[in-house]
């Protein structure tokens, strides 16, 4: 168990040191200078020393009660600067923010830097859920929405609507096709991602046709994996562009083919806040920089 004298008593022992005043230490702490000298009383009766030499009306530190001081004001010092910093982190302000994974990971971590500094003083904690989470039950000050419809009762901006395009490596394929067509299905790994809305299969019956029987294909949970083995050469990705713009212009990706897709059939990603968290200046500042980043 610690042998820890009273703090109280160490706080008044502390500034009439400081002070070398009973007085002065009682006006600092807004208490009597009979309190004051009560307290170190009890100090001194703690540690079984005597601190100070009492000499009519002026006081007068003994080696020990320097020796102790030493010490106390350094510990206090080092307290009141571990509160001070600790308050410092407690009132920065600590954003967070719901997003897709690969709309995390291919697209915003790639373009933070962009507004980071703009950021200063603001933590962002990130959130890669494909769930719609709520934003008051789940503290979710911004998100990002995926759908066909802009949500309602909330605060929300489009960001961008899905441009899907058809990717594989470099040298997937031997021969080169200008557009789907039937020779195409037969010498590709078709790769879907479940949990897109648009799939290889509206592509298909937008153009009349129909997967092979025999179509290989490999099927993943998300964008991430999906893009990945297309880089890896293992197939064609139909991937939204903005999360493969770094690889196409690395030349670690290529687009297939041409693909066109009725606009009126595709979604889009939204940007969303509440009303309320609007009216929050830092939110209502990073609501604006992302929506900057998609101009």
């Amino acid at each position: 168990m610690r042998v820890i004298p009273p703090i109280k008593a160490v706080i008044n022992f502390e500034a009439a040191a400081r002070l070398q005043s009973f007085k002065l230490a009682a006006e600092e702490l807004c208490v009597t200078p009979g309190a004051v000298s009560h307290q170190i009383s009890t100090l001194e009766e703690f540690i079984g020393q005597k601190l100070f030499q009492r000499q009519n009306r002026s006081i007068k530190l003994t080696n020990a009660g320097l020796r102790y001081y030493e010490r106390t004001s350094s510990i206090l010092s080092d307290l009141e600067q571990a509160t001070t910093d600790l308050g410092r982190i407690h009132k920065q302000k600590q954003l967070k923010m719901a997003l897709p994974p690969a709309l995390l990971n291919k697209w915003l971590l790639p373009k933070f830097h962009l507004i980071a500094n703009e950021l200063e003083g603001v933590n962002v904690t990130f959130i890669d859920t494909l769930d719609y989470l709520d934003l008051q039950r789940d503290e979710i000050d911004i998100s990002i929405r995926y759908g066909f419809e802009k949500p309602d009762g909330l605060y929300s901006d489009l960001l961008f609507k899905e441009d899907m395009i058809a990717v594989c490596a470099p040298h997937y394929h031997e021969q080169h096709f200008d557009k789907l067509s039937q020779s195409f299905l037969e010498s590709s790994t078709l790769i879907y991602t479940t949990n897109r809305l648009v799939q290889w299969d509206l592509v298909l019956h937008h153009y009349g046709m129909k997967p092979l029987k025999w179509q290989r294909k490999l099927i993943f949970q998300n964008s991430i994996q999906a893009i990945d083995a297309a880089v890896l050469g293992c197939g064609v990705a139909f991937i939204n562009r903005r999360l493969v713009e770094e690889l196409l212009v690395q030349g670690q990706l290529i687009e297939a083919i041409q693909v066109n897709i009725d606009p009126d059939k595709v979604p889009s990603y939204y940007l969303v806040s509440s009303y309320e968290n609007m009216q929050d200046e830092n939110i209502a500042k990073f609501y604006q920089l992302l929506k900057k980043l998609c101009e």
